[in-house]
């Protein structure tokens, strides 16, 4: 047997008895009993060593992943799993490059979801317990610990994506129509019965403040501006006055922020705004805004701010409920969409769900006033909640279109078959352009 040969073999039956489990007449060992550790790759200075990939796949097992019972599957599947972890040191490298940092806390809650889905296949801690030890992770402490280094190091990879994408690094990447419907082919298998739609437009109409609210809420937050700017602390002060409830929890943190969320006035000022500089004041659909840029890095800011909504009271709902049937009557008798938008609609709403929503999944208050409405038709005026005034708002909404339940076709999911592979391949070639780059030697 040549030297290749012999040292594959000796993988192939480190693979068997580390990672998947009994060979025939023979007992699985832990991995720290067994010398067989040595690189399998290099991406740039940084060696990758065979124990990485022997403890990725039994990290992959633990969540239920199905090993191949012939050594040629597993061998194959080691490589795969090897050239998974090059892709991430690639991209790892990408995010060292780009100053990009995750912390544990930025992945605290997606790791113990994780757990938790893990230990719902125990009936009991102590299974659990004896399941890791068995598998050679050794404590739910220890094992948590290698899920929050994963994790971390999955967000350094999406936001190293993120930022070539933004610094239009991605390789160009074409996609045929043939690859589309192989594709689809192949998904097709797997897809359920498709749900009844419903796609539809529509324009809501919100209470609004009467002038004197608006005085009083203004005046509010100039006061609460002129208290930071003496040097007032802005998380004690958030979480006392911001109506902005979800972010006044955390002293107003609206964690890190790309372009394109927020709403233009605020997304502009938090842009242009000196990182510990207070704001003047912002005002948008949703009220009066005070910002402050605690951190920036590329194409994102971490922000903070306090929110002062004017008060909307059951005069302000009456009259918005006047303004919603003006609006439908507008409507019916031919007015453009566009121009009632313009005139009527509350920006903070979604204007329509063009590729439709199944029905099952609306809203209830949606599920109601679109059941009997053919297509083209308009519905009534109906309420929908504002969580965030305590009052409604009103809805009018034109059914687009309308699907019974039934199988998927091919013409339904093209555009998003084609955007995903494209983004796929452009990803794959983006890489190896990287590897080139970098230096990447495989050796397994």
């Amino acid at each position: 047997m040549s030297p290749l040969a012999l040292r594959a073999a000796r993988v192939v039956g480190a693979l068997v008895v580390l990672a998947f489990g009994r060979t025939a007449g023979a007992q699985a060992r832990p991995l720290k009993d067994i010398e067989v550790d040595r690189i399998v790759a290099v991406v740039g200075t940084h060696p990758i060593l065979f124990s990485e990939v022997l403890e990725a796949i039994n990290f992959a097992r633990s969540r239920g992943l199905q090993v191949p019972p012939d050594s040629a599957g597993q061998i194959a599947l080691a490589r795969d799993f090897l050239g998974q972890i090059v892709d991430k040191e690639v991209l790892i490298a990408i995010a060292k490059e780009y100053k990009i940092e995750v912390t544990e806390p930025d992945v605290a809650a997606q790791v113990e979801q994780q757990l938790d889905g893990v230990r719902s296949n125990f009936q009991t801690d102590q299974q659990f317990r004896e399941a890791l030890t068995r598998e050679g992770f050794g404590t739910p402490e220890a094992y948590r610990k290698k899920a929050v280094e994963s994790a971390i190091r999955d967000e350094l990879q999406r936001k190293a994506i993120d930022s070539l994408k933004a610094k239009g690094r991605l390789a160009p990447a074409n996609v045929t129509e043939r690859e589309v419907a192989e594709a689809f082919e192949r998904l097709k298998q797997e897809l359920p019965p498709r749900p009844a739609t419903v796609a539809f437009r529509q324009v809501v109409v919100a209470p609004k403040a009467r002038a004197a609210s608006v005085d009083s809420a203004r005046a509010l937050a100039d006061s609460l501006r002129q208290l930071l700017e003496g040097g007032a602390d802005f998380d004690s002060l958030a979480r006392r006055y911001s109506t902005d409830r979800g972010s006044a929890e955390r002293g107003g943190d609206l964690d890190w922020q790309r372009r394109g969320v927020m709403v233009p006035e605020f997304e502009r000022m938090m842009f242009a705004l000196p990182v510990n500089r207070i704001s003047p004041l912002v005002e948008t659909v949703y009220g009066f805004h005070i910002i402050r840029v605690d951190r920036v890095r590329p194409a994102e800011v971490r922000a903070r701010h306090i929110l002062i909504t004017p008060a909307v009271d059951t005069i302000d709902l009456g009259i918005a409920r006047v303004r919603a049937d003006s609006m439908r009557a507008l409507w019916t008798a031919g007015t453009p969409y566009d121009s009632l938008v313009k005139r009527f609609h509350d920006m903070g709403e979604e204007r329509a769900i063009p590729d439709g929503i199944p029905r099952d999944s609306m809203p209830a208050e949606y599920r109601v006033a679109l059941r009997d409405v053919e297509v083209q038709r308009l519905t009534e005026v109906f309420a929908i909640p504002d969580r965030a005034s305590g009052f409604n708002k009103w809805a009018v909404a034109q059914v687009t279109d309308a699907k019974p339940t039934g199988a998927y076709t091919l013409e339904e999911n093209q555009e998003r078959i084609r955007r995903q592979l494209r983004e796929e391949k452009s990803i794959r070639r983006t890489l190896d352009n990287l590897r080139r780059e970098l230096y990447v030697s495989l050796r397994l």
